[in-house]
């Protein structure tokens, strides 16, 4: 029998069930007599390939209020139900497919006595009362239960609940003598005061303004929340008020403050916030949700928005709340001078902080925080991959010249090393040059270059494609399918030295994998708290993995040599879906951008956000980090920006694009002096470093993906199961590799050395291409 620590679940179309204890099944209320009712019937059971069909009919035999949705329970406890809800109507069939069957045998120990119970209920908020779930079925039962589901008659309280509800949907039956009752045409003034229906009774309010032709904004006078009410049957006027109102409706006026757009009325001593307000971290501030201000705390801001801790119940979370949705007091603005008050602020969020200083450092965090969980059974930690060469930021570029006086150079010293000086070139590039071979001085600059051939400055050390040159006019030879992924793909990436392939899931999942066999030495199971997985990647030196969600959380892990992961912390940088992903060349920063229009820079280790791009039409679709970590690039495919972090300010804006159609993609170099991007069946080139267009790459279907090749020269993109590779110096395509048939590759990735690609082939695999 599955133990309440065991996970079953069943997936129908969009649904995936994850049977978990929750709330007990005694919870449940029989169905009242206004309510819906359902009969269930005809459980079925198939047996397939892929696990078992379980199929159960249903009709509705009354109708009544409610809308009905399917519930399950084994005898541990309910099944929460995830994914896309399932439209009930009035007759149908519910269809699921028992996807980890042979997972559950494995842990029942071979034993399939395994039950879960189906029934259908009806959800009543706790507006009018204590609400509650009504049962408004039979049940139908696969397997063996041990337990039925239960319910038990509605108590007093609900029942006033439920007649409140009813009461809520009908205006008032009744107008008090000397008042008419309202329509669409009813004049209607700011200031002048009315009677509005609530719950069978008319309450005293004042108007705030006009919502629409048909419905009005008025004030309670019992409450701060402005209300919009329908004018027609909702609103009853007196005739005097009417009079009035037509003849000096300047008589009638109203004072009072909101938030911009919110319908919360501030008191005197409130004041909406100003990101030019220097605030403490922990200020109390108000937020204004679901029509009531709450008290959120100050952690940071940017140009956009707030990110503030919300400690509302035992989970406090970190949001990004927009500035126009906040508001604080007059008294603690004057206090953020006091030493008494910054200490108490700061404790407003200091136990949070260490809590996530606690989880990124401890072990064993990710199964808690529903992080990707490692296969191995061993807690023996693995040791760090090897440093790469450039192990610190640049120091400021300056000219190098030889012994000799004949050759000299503008670079970066990197470090110095066994006798030899490391330098970062303008093209991105790392050589090696022998500290005696360099001048004495290496500060006069020195003319007259002779041979280039002779210049000890030509050891390049990290070249773009690896020590060997690929030829990209050759078809990609297929590597490796990793297949059966639930949902497919929607981003990929792959490790330096082509050791793993990270494969971030449309079922809020992930998976890591061995890049040359396929084989996935991780799998997370699902992540709710972080949705879609939309980017992936590694940092360059390959110490840790990010995975970005849908809600906008980034997940930072330590990867170890073997594939171990260790969860360092999780981040909510975005308010939305996480569009792109781009890292610092020394793996410290990330510029990520967002579906709300939005880019930000942030720290891998902490979370910290530097620097916020928005004013984008679009969702950020490419993202860049020039290789000094000063000059951050990100575009929509309509706008492309620069941004200097020393001047915390956009420098530069081109137009690259005629639009932001979410169907074009768009893709910088990696030396920053080209950008790609999508204009229905053609790709726009950008010489950056001249802000010139170049000549357009001719297609004949929408490119949905697109990435360069290490070498600068080469564009990878994703068509309709295909991969195209297009050659930017000729302006044409040199070769089109099916992967699929009857889908569109939305991602793609290249490997740091130019060898590999991968894409998804359909709609649940990922196939692994080689360059020779």
């Amino acid at each position: 029998m599955l133990t309440v620590r065991r996970i079953a679940a069943f997936l129908f179309v969009g649904v995936c069930f994850l049977s978990i204890p929750t709330a007990r099944a005694e919870d449940l209320i029989d169905a009242h007599d206004g309510m819906v009712r359902y009969k269930l019937s005809n459980m079925r059971v198939t047996k397939g390939i892929t696990g078992d069909e379980i199929a159960f009919d249903y009709r509705r035999t009354r109708e009544g209020t409610g809308h009905a949705r399917i519930a399950a329970r084994t005898d541990h406890g309910e099944s929460r139900i995830l994914g896309m809800p399932i439209s009930i109507e009035a007759t149908g069939t519910i269809r699921l497919r028992d996807m980890f069957a042979r997972s559950r045998r494995i842990l029942n120990h071979g034993n399939d006595d395994f039950g879960i119970e189906f029934y259908f209920v009806v959800d009543v908020s706790p507006e009018f009362g204590p609400g509650g779930r009504f049962l408004v079925s039979n049940s139908v039962v696969h397997g063996k239960m041990n337990t039925k589901v239960q319910s038990r008659p509605p108590n007093d309280a609900e029942l006033e609940a439920l007649e409140k509800q009813r009461k809520s949907k009908l205006p008032p039956e009744n107008v008090p003598a000397g008042y008419v009752r309202g329509t669409n045409e009813t004049p209607l003034v700011p200031g002048a005061p009315i009677l509005f229906g609530s719950i069978g009774e008319w309450k005293p309010a004042i108007v705030v303004g006009a919502a629409s032709s048909q419905f009005a904004r008025v004030l309670p006078e019992d409450s701060k929340a402005i209300r919009t009410v329908k004018r027609k049957d909702w609103i009853a006027v007196s005739n005097e008020t009417l009079r009035k109102m037509e003849s000096d409706p300047s008589q009638f006026s109203i004072d009072i403050r909101t938030l911009p757009d919110g319908n919360v009325v501030l008191d005197d001593d409130m004041r909406t916030l100003d990101l030019a307000m220097s605030l403490l971290k922990g200020t109390p501030l108000l937020r204004e949700k679901h029509g009531k201000l709450e008290d959120v705390y100050f952690i940071s801001s940017d140009n956009v928005s707030v990110r503030v801790l919300v400690r509302n119940g035992q989970n406090p979370k970190v949001e990004f709340v927009p500035v126009n949705k906040l508001a604080i007091r007059q008294r603690t603005l004057a206090d953020q001078e006091t030493e008494t008050a910054r200490e108490a602020f700061a404790a407003n969020v200091s136990d949070y902080e260490s809590k996530l200083r606690s989880k990124g450092s401890g072990s064993g965090g990710m199964s808690s925080a529903g992080g990707l969980s490692s296969s191995s059974t061993s807690a023996t930690s693995t040791s760090a991959p090897t440093p790469p060469v450039v192990s610190k930021t640049p120091e400021p570029k300056r000219q190098w010249s030889d012994k000799s006086g004949r050759f000299k150079i503008d670079a970066k010293l990197v470090k110095q090393e066994g006798g030899k000086v490391f330098l970062l070139r303008d093209d991105s590039r790392t050589i090696e040059v022998p500290v005696a071979k360099l001048s004495d001085t290496d500060q006069e600059y020195l003319r007259g270059l002779a041979s280039v051939d002779d210049s000890p400055f030509n050891n390049v050390v990290d070249s773009a494609i690896g020590s060997g040159s690929l030829d990209y006019s050759r078809s990609l030879q297929p590597v490796t399918t990793v297949g059966d992924l639930r949902w497919g793909a929607k981003s990929v990436a792959i490790s330096p030295e082509n050791r793993f392939l990270l494969i971030g899931r449309k079922a809020a999942s992930a998976s890591l994998c061995d890049l040359k066999t396929g084989k996935i030495l991780v799998d997370s199971g699902r992540m709710d708290h972080m949705g879609d997985i939309g980017v992936c990647g590694f940092t360059p030196d390959g110490q840790r993995m990010l995975l970005g969600g849908y809600k906008g959380l980034f997940e930072v892990y330590q990867l170890g040599a073997n594939g171990k992961l260790e969860l360092e912390g999780q981040y909510p940088i975005h308010e939305k879906d996480i569009t792109s992903l781009a890292f610092s060349r020394d793996g410290r920063f990330v510029l990520s951008g967002d579906a709300a229009k939005v880019a930000r820079y942030w720290n891998v280790q902490s979370g910290e956000i530097v620097a916020t791009i928005d004013g984008f039409s679009g969702k950020v679709k490419a993202t860049r980090i020039n290789p000094a970590g000063n000059e951050l690039m990100a575009t929509d495919g309509k706008t492309l920006k620069w941004f200097s972090v020393d001047q915390s300010s956009v420098t530069s804006e081109l137009q690259v694009g005629r639009s932001h159609a979410s169907g074009q993609a768009a893709s910088f170099s990696p030396d920053g002096g080209l950008l790609a991007v999508g204009d229905g069946y053609k790709i726009d080139l950008w010489d950056l470093r001249k802000r010139q267009q170049l000549p357009t790459l001719e297609g004949n279907e929408i490119n949905w993906s697109m990435t360069f090749a290490p070498d600068n020269r080469h564009l990878f993109s994703g068509g309709n199961g295909v991969i195209y590779v297009w050659d930017c110096e000729r302006q044409m395509k040199v070769q089109k590799n099916t992967v699929g048939k009857s889908f569109y590759v939305q991602t793609l990735a290249v490997s740091p050395d130019g060898s590999y690609v991968t894409s998804p082939s359909d709609h649940s695999s990922v196939v692994v291409l080689g360059a020779e």
